[in-house]
């Protein structure tokens, strides 16, 4: 029997499939006792909310987040959105299936885009600032990680392979600030615009569904890129050994890429190429919010979108 995607379920289907657990809440009945138990699965199209209305305590003991269940169920509407009342279930076990089969990825081609950035890599001209780039690159553990972790849990490039592909959406776009502003130093701004989230790599997991490490939630993946960076700075001797200026530089890009206080950016950017990363950081991120909304469209004859909580408004569809 194939596999039913969540993209491809319909109000009235009746189908078994299976799907990745990426939470559960268990609710207390309003008119009665008792409870009933909400389950977000999700696969490599995307997520939907299913009930459990009998012995939902129990369940609540059995199946964790990360487990890959096997339901029966049927599909309704409910206030506008698809919904799972679940009448059985198992818990797969760990040899049935791959974990990232059930995982969003980006649609674009990872090799292309690696190879892409590793020729921007080789453009830059600066030796210390390539040197640094190298220490990266010539990582092959570093740069597989590098090219599976999505970019976010939730609000852009929220999928494997997310990381790379919004680096280089910010590298390219780096060139060709530097070709509108000559005064710009473009060799920083590819370095910095390559480095400036690789923080990231230890900030999420992927490996049953995308979610923050305990280092995300307590340090963030600003703390953590400019450590890793400067750990790799320090690495560094000899005629390769890194100036002082130029690391305090590529520090404070990754330290202030997020612009605002509020922002959870410890720093505002402080010269000119900073600011530049933090604006195309901005910008990939919110074209890629928008993207996901109008690529989203709940109704096709809807003029707009449902409430978006990434950019905090309606998104006018037409």
């Amino acid at each position: 029997m194939s596999r039913v995607n969540v993209a491809d379920i319909k109000s009235g289907m009746k189908f078994v499939s299976k799907f990745i657990l990426k939470g559960k809440r268990l609710n207390p009945y309003k008119g009665k006792p008792g409870h009933f138990l909400t389950l977000f699965l999700g696969d490599s199209t995307g997520q939907v909310e299913a009930k459990i209305w009998e012995k939902a305590e129990d369940a609540f003991v059995m199946i964790n987040t990360g487990d890959l269940l096997e339901i029966k169920g049927n599909a309704n509407e409910y206030n506008g959105a698809i919904q799972i009342n679940i009448s059985s279930y198992r818990v797969c076990s760990e040899n049935e299936y791959n974990p990232r089969d059930f995982l969003p990825s980006s649609p674009r081609d990872t090799g292309e885009m690696l190879a892409e950035l590793r020729g921007m890599v080789d453009s830059v001209k600066n030796r210390h600032l390539r040197k640094l780039l190298l220490c990266f690159f010539e990582d092959e553990k570093w740069v597989a990680d590098f090219c599976t972790i999505p970019a976010a849990k939730a609000n852009h490039q929220a999928y494997l392979g997310g990381l790379l592909e919004h680096t280089l959406n910010v590298a390219r776009a780096s060139v060709s600030a530097s070709r509108l502003y000559p005064r710009l130093d473009t060799d920083l701004l590819v370095t910095g615009s390559i480095l400036h989230d690789i923080g990231k790599i230890q900030e999420y997991s992927c490996d049953r569904y995308i979610d923050f490490t305990d280092e995300g939630r307590l340090l963030g993946h600003i703390v953590t890129g400019v450590g890793e960076v400067d750990r790799r700075i320090g690495s560094l001797e000899g005629e390769d050994a890194f100036p002082g200026d130029l690391r305090l530089k590529i520090l404070h890009i990754i330290t202030s890429h997020h612009g605002l206080y509020e922002w959870q950016s410890p720093k505002k950017p402080k010269f000119p190429e900073a600011a530049v990363i933090h604006i195309l950081d901005m910008l990939d991120t919110v074209v890629d919010a928008f993207s996901k909304a109008l690529d989203d469209k709940v109704e096709e004859n809807s003029s707009w979108s449902p409430w978006n909580r990434t950019l905090e408004r309606y998104i006018f569809l037409r």
